[in-house]
Parts: C-alpha cells; sequence; structure tokens
C-alpha cells in the first residue's frame, strides 16, 4: 500500500512537473528554435564537409564565408531567438499578447548583456548566453504579464480605434515599466564583481550546471529518471526534454561554434551535449525499441507480435515508437522492464566511453531534426564513426532484449495456442518447484 502512495506521488510530482508552464515556454521556445539552428547546421556540414574537391569548389565560386556566416547568424545567435520565443510562449500561457512579450524578453535579454566598448558583446548571443535568456524572459514576461492585469496601467482608446492600435497603446506602460526594470537591473550589476547580470547568471548557474551535467552519470541519471516515468506511462522525454535542452544544448553549441572556427572535432571539449542524446539515448525510441523491434522480426513466434513488428517497424526507423511502447504494451509490463530500462543507458555508455578512449571523435554539435531515420541521424550528427557507433549500440541493445523477449514471447504463444494464464502460471511454479528440490 505503501508502495503505491509512493508511485503515486512520484506520478502526481511528475505530471506537474510536465504541466508547468515556465518550463513548457522553455522547452518549447527551445523547440522552436530547430529551424533555424537546422539552417546553422545543414551550413556548417556543407561549408566543411571534409570531400577536398568539394570544398575547393566552395571556395573557388566564394559561397564558403556565406555558408559560415549562415552558421554564425543561426547557432551563434541562438540565445537572440530563444529570448523572444519563450517569452511568446510564456506570454501565451499567462494569457497577455504574445507579440509585446516575446519583444520585452528580447529587450530585458539584450539590456541584461555585457558591453564591450558600448557594444554587445556577441559572445553572449549564442551558447555562452543562453541561460540569461532563459532567466531574463521569464522574469520579464512575467511582471509584464502581472503590470497588464493592472487597469490603470493600459492606455484605453475609444471603440473606434482600430483592435491592433488599441493593444498597442494598452501594452505601452505595462512594457516601459519593465524596459526600466531591467535598465536598472543592468546598471546595478555593473556595480558589482561580475559587471553584468548575464555574467552573474554564467558563473552562478551556468557554469555549475555545465559541470555537473558535463558527468555521464548525471545524463545517465536523468535517462534512467525518464525510462521509469514512461514505464508507468508518462511520456518521459517531454518530462526530461526541458532539463536536456537547457543543460545540455549550450555544450553542443560550444562545440558547434569552436568547429566552424576551425578547431578539429578530435579537440572539441565536449562530448555530451543534446545532439549525443538524441543519437544515442535510446536508438529507435525511448527504450531502445529498434533493437526490440529487430528481435521480434528475426525470432518472433506469436502471430500479434509478428504483425507488431510489420506495423511498428517503419515508424521505429524514424525514432517513432508508440506503436510499440502502447502495442506490445511496454508500458506496466515486469517481463520488459529491465530491458526497456536498461538499453538506452547502455546505448549512452558505449559512445561515451568510446569517445573517452579515443576511439571516435567528440560530436560537432550539429543539431539534428527529430524523425530523421537512424543512422542516417548519427551521420549527420557526427559522420561515419557515429553512425558506426549508432549500428553497435542497436546491435548490444538487441542482446539486451532477446532474453526478455523469448520470454514474453513464448508466454503471448502459448496463449494463442489455447493455454490459459492460470495452466502458464502452474507450470512455471512447477518449474520453480522442480529447481528447488533440485
Amino acid at each position: 500500500m505503501d508502495n503505491n502512495k509512493t508511485i503515486d506521488r512520484v506520478l502526481e510530482f511528475a505530471a506537474k512537473f510536465q504541466a508547468n508552464i515556465y518550463l513548457d515556454s522553455i522547452s518549447k521556445g527551445l523547440m522552436g528554435t530547430l529551424p533555424i539552428t537546422m539552417i546553422g547546421s545543414i551550413a556548417l556540414l556543407l561549408a566543411v564537409l571534409p570531400i577536398e574537391p568539394w570544398t575547393n569548389f566552395i571556395a573557388s565560386i566564394g559561397v564558403t564565408p556565406y555558408l559560415l556566416a549562415a552558421s554564425t547568424v543561426t547557432t551563434s545567435c541562438l540565445s537572440i531567438y530563444a529570448a523572444f520565443l519563450i517569452g511568446y510562449r510564456l506570454a501565451h500561457h499567462l494569457q497577455v499578447d504574445e507579440i509585446p512579450g516575446g519583444l520585452i524578453s528580447l529587450f530585458a535579454f539584450f539590456i541584461a548583456t555585457p558591453l564591450t566598448e558600448g557594444v554587445l558583446t556577441m559572445s553572449y548571443m549564442g551558447a555562452q548566453g543562453l541561460f540569461t535568456a532563459l532567466i531574463a524572459s521569464l522574469l520579464a514576461t512575467r511582471i509584464y504579464a502581472a503590470l497588464m492585469k493592472c487597469d490603470a496601467l493600459k492606455i484605453k482608446m475609444p471603440p473606434s480605434v482600430p483592435g491592433m492600435i488599441a493593444t498597442t497603446f494598452s501594452t505601452m506602460i505595462p512594457a516601459i515599466l519593465v524596459g526600466l526594470i531591467f535598465i536598472a537591473i543592468a546598471v546595478i550589476f555593473s556595480y558589482t564583481p561580475w559587471g553584468s547580470f548575464a555574467e552573474m547568471i554564467y558563473s552562478i548557474v551556468a557554469t555549475p550546471l555545465m559541470n555537473v551535467g558535463g558527468s555521464i552519470w548525471s545524463l545517465v541519471l536523468i535517462v534512467l529518471v525518464q525510462m521509469i516515468l514512461w514505464f508507468f506511462g508518462i511520456h518521459g522525454s517531454l518530462v526530461v526534454g526541458t532539463v536536456v535542452s537547457a543543460v545540455y544544448m549550450p555544450m553542443a553549441l560550444e562545440n558547434m561554434e569552436l568547429y566552424a572556427a576551425g578547431t578539429p572535432a578530435s579537440e572539441l571539449p565536449h562530448i555530451l551535449g543534446n545532439t549525443f542524446y538524441s543519437l544515442y539515448a535510446g536508438i529507435g525510441g525511448a527504450g531502445g525499441t529498434l533493437s526490440l523491434l529487430i528481435v521480434m522480426f528475426l525470432f518472433a513466434k506469436a502471430k500479434q507480435n509478428k504483425e507488431l513488428a510489420k506495423l511498428a517497424g517503419i515508424p521505429g526507423l524514424f525514432v517513432i515508437n508508440e506503436p510499440i511502447v502502447f502495442g506490445y504494451p511496454l508500458i506496466l509490463n515486469p517481463i520488459m522492464a529491465i530491458p526497456f530500462i536498461l538499453t538506452p543507458i547502455v546505448q549512452l555508455l558505449i559512445p561515451y566511453f568510446a569517445t573517452v578512449m579515443g576511439l571516435i571523435p567528440p560530436l560537432t554539435g550539429v543539431q539534428v531534426p527529430f524523425g530523421l531515420p537512424v543512422v542516417i541521424n548519427g551521420f549527420m550528427g557526427g559522420g561515419w564513426t557515429a553512425a558506426l557507433m549508432q549500428i553497435i549500440d542497436i546491435a548490444v541493445g538487441c542482446l539486451i532484449w532477446f532474453p526478455f523477449f523469448k520470454i514474453s514471447d513464448a508466454q503471448m504463444y502459448k496463449e494463442e495456442m489455447g493455454e490459459s494464464m492460470e495452466e502458464i502460471a502452474e507450470e512455471y511454479e512447477e518449474k520453480a518447484q522442480k529447481v528447488q528440490e533440485a
């Protein structure tokens, strides 16, 4: 009974965590930057593709500087896009006009950024400033929404005035007040040892979080929590997605910026990143279910498993595994719990230690879109070495899934052949008694 209460509390906490408007705004705001990061990632890949005839060709026609510029104004300026989108999403949650919310957030981020000889420090526009963008946009939008609730601060226009103009005037005073608050914050922090609000956030929040997140065991813990939630029927990937984006995306972007600047892949500073998580933390979907599908194709006896493998196979290649997770089902399935939780952890550890030992280089941080087929996404994210590592991970995953699937498949096959669950239970009890007697 106590165990059930504990599980209920954990599930309730996970549901509240997932529904939190601030975390949801961060998650969806960062997700909204994907088109921009994809433009930069593809441009960078084309600019540094390790094929000498290609690089000579694009250099001779003058395309290389523009490809590198595309990377600079996208991934190296990601915090700008993130600040606007997070403010926009939070304003939507708080039921105030979204565009002013996004613009105010963008202003708050800019004014919080340190100045170098009177101009904004460009290094904070990318990975280094991402945490500042998150915090400044949440604070600015929250204050703006609170001020918008005060009717005395709204400039009311006659009914004959067009709605867009009326909205602009009604947001003017709250927006000005938020701007003045953040100007004051910037001035106050200019007299501190940090010199700016952004530097304080980077020193006290971002750096410690990235140091903790830089440990493989932190990522293993995140994946463990994710898979336990999946086992109980909660979309664990969505729950931990905000943490993964906030902590690990800056690492990947820093690698990407250095790679664009000419640093060899083998000398990049971060092994982990959100791309590392995307490529290896459960290949084919949470739980590494592509390996299970391969095992089902090759060894299933139960008709329902053969049919499910056919139906879920193609989606699994595109990292969509809901058909197998809910169709098998893997949710609350005690036999399949161990491989379901263990496989993605093992699939993380193998490429990590391969990188530590120098067998493969760190990933360049190129952002890979969700839904790209397995192995192809590995090639895009880290070249042929990452694609090969995915194949090795899939093979190891098959070994983990195989014994558990055989037990589960045998039960299903017996049920199809007319044996009841009671008969199956009795048979296993008899076998257990014989083992004890022996």
